[in-house]
C-alpha cells in the first residue's frame, strides 16, 4: 500500500474480558455467558466455551488483527453502566470493557490498533476522563444506550455532545461511534431499556410495547432525542450511526412489522450532512453488513451519500461469507468430511475480517470511498498521524 494513501482502517471493532484474570479491566455477567449471542461469538471466533479465559480471548483478538489485511482496527471500550445519579454500577452491566484494556492491547500492536473509548455521559467526571482518553490517542468515543443505560434525552447527553465537538486533539471533534436501532449482542440488565437506542418511536412500537407487559420498554422522548442530538450537530459534533440504524433480520413491509428501524432517520441525518446543514457531520457505518440478512439494504446503501459511510466489522458479531470461491467451498467441505465438524460450512475459514471487507465490496463495489472514508475523518481532524 502506498505510504501517503489513506489506511483501510475497520473502525468498529468489539473486544471482550470475562474478569477472570483479576485485572479488573473488564467483565461478562453470569447471565450473558448464558446467552446465545455469547455462545455464538465463541463460536464464530473458534472458541471452546468450556477453554474460554481472559488470556485465551487476548491471544484470538490479537491473532485475528495481526493476521489480516486490514491496515487498522479500531478496538472498542464499552464503559460500565452509570446510575441515574452518577455512580458506577459494574453489577448492572452485562459486559464492560475499560479503556485501559484497549491501550494494554495497543501496546501488542501499536501500528494496527486504535484507541476507541468509552465514557459514560452520566459520569460527574466525564470531562476529565474524556480529556485523559484523547491524551492517549483515542480515535472516537463508543456508546450503546440500551446496555449502559443512557437516556439520550437526558440534559447531560446534549452537554457531553456538546462537549464533544471540541474535545479532540486541537480542539477538533471527538466523534462519537452510536448504536442506534435494534441491538443484539449485549442484551441489557434492565429490560426496559431496549427503546433507549432507538431514535423513532411510531405507533406500531408502542402497539407492540404494550403487549410486552411488565417488560415494556420506555417510551423514548424522540423530540428531545433529536434535540439532544441536533444541538451536539450545531455545535460541531460528529456522530458516526452504527449499522446505519439498520435492523439485522428482516427488510421489506414484514420487516417494518418484526424488527424496529432507525434507518430513515440515519438517511435524513447523513443527507443533511451532505447539504451542509451541520457545524459538525452525521456518518453511519457498515459494521455487520456481511450477513445474507443486511444483504437485502445493498440499493439502500448505494442510494446514500457515499462520502459518509464508514466500514467495520462489527466483530465478533457473525461474518459470514455469502459468496464463497469454488476453492473456498471445497476446502470447508472436505474440513466437514474429514472431521464431522459443521463449523467448516458455516464459518469462514479465512481471517474474518478480510471476508468482511470482501462482502462490503460485494455490497458498494472495490472503489468505494467507504473503506478510506474513516481515515480521511481522523486525518482532516487533526489524527493522520496515527493513520500514516
Amino acid at each position: 500500500m502506498d505510504s501517503h494513501a489513506p489506511s483501510l482502517v475497520d473502525m468498529h471493532f468489539h473486544v471482550g474480558l470475562l474478569g477472570d484474570d483479576g485485572s479488573g479491566l473488564g467483565g461478562m455477567s453470569p447471565e450473558y455467558r448464558k446467552s446465545l449471542a455469547y455462545k455464538t461469538f465463541l463460536y464464530f471466533a473458534g472458541i471452546a466455551e468450556d477453554a474460554v479465559s481472559d488470556k485465551l480471548l487476548r491471544e484470538k483478538t490479537l491473532e485475528t488483527i495481526r493476521a489480516s489485511a486490514v491496515g487498522k482496527v479500531v478496538c472498542l471500550a464499552l464503559d460500565p453502566v452509570y446510575d441515574i445519579a452518577g455512580m458506577r454500577q459494574t453489577g448492572q452491566s452485562n459486559l464492560w470493557v475499560d479503556n485501559r484494556y484497549i491501550l494494554e492491547l495497543r501496546d501488542h500492536l501499536p501500528d494496527r490498533i486504535l484507541f476507541g473509548a468509552s465514557v459514560h455521559p452520566y459520569d460527574p467526571d466525564f470531562r476529565t476522563r474524556v480529556h485523559l482518553c484523547v491524551e492517549n490517542g483515542a480515535v472516537l468515543l463508543k456508546w450503546l444506550p440500551s446496555a449502559q443505560h443512557i437516556n439520550l434525552a437526558d440534559d447531560r447527553v446534549r452537554e457531553a455532545l456538546i462537549f464533544l465537538a471540541t474535545a479532540g486533539a486541537g480542539g477538533k471533534p471527538l466523534p462519537l461511534l452510536l448504536h442506534v436501532g435494534p441491538e443484539y449482542a449485549i442484551m441489557s440488565t434492565d429490560s426496559r431499556s431496549g427503546s433507549y437506542d432507538y431514535l423513532t418511536w411510531s405507533a406500531w412500537d408502542g402497539f407492540v410495547n404494550f403487549w410486552r407487559f411488565h417488560k415494556r420498554w420506555y417510551v423514548p422522548d424522540v423530540s428531545a432525542i433529536r434535540r439532544t442530538i441536533e444541538a451536539g450537530l450545531q455545535a460541531g459534533a460528529v456522530i458516526i450511526f452504527a449499522h446505519c440504524g439498520l435492523p439485522y433480520f428482516f427488510s421489506g413491509p414484514m420487516g417494518r412489522l418484526l424488527e424496529h428501524s432507525d434507518f430513515p432517520e440515519v438517511r435524513e441525518y447523513l443527507r443533511n450532512s451532505d447539504r451542509g446543514l451541520y457545524a459538525g457531520g452525521c456518518y453511519a457505518d457498515v459494521s455487520a453488513f456481511a450477513t445474507p440478512f443486511r444483504k437485502r439494504y445493498a440499493q439502500a446503501l448505494r442510494d446514500l451519500p457515499q462520502e459518509y459511510l464508514l466500514m467495520g466489522s462489527d466483530f465478533p458479531t457473525p461474518i459470514f461469507d455469502t459468496a464463497p470461491d469454488a476453492r473456498a467451498v471445497n476446502r470447508a467441505f472436505r474440513s466437514f468430511m474429514r472431521t464431522g465438524d459443521v463449523r467448516y460450512l458455516v464459518v469462514p475459514q479465512e481471517n474474518l475480517l478480510d471476508v468482511n471487507v470482501r462482502e462490503i465490496e460485494g455490497l458498494l463495489g472495490k472503489g468505494s470511498p467507504v473503506f478510506t472514508n474513516f481515515a480521511r475523518l481522523l486525518g482532516r481532524e487533526g489524527w493522520a498521524r496515527l493513520i500514516r
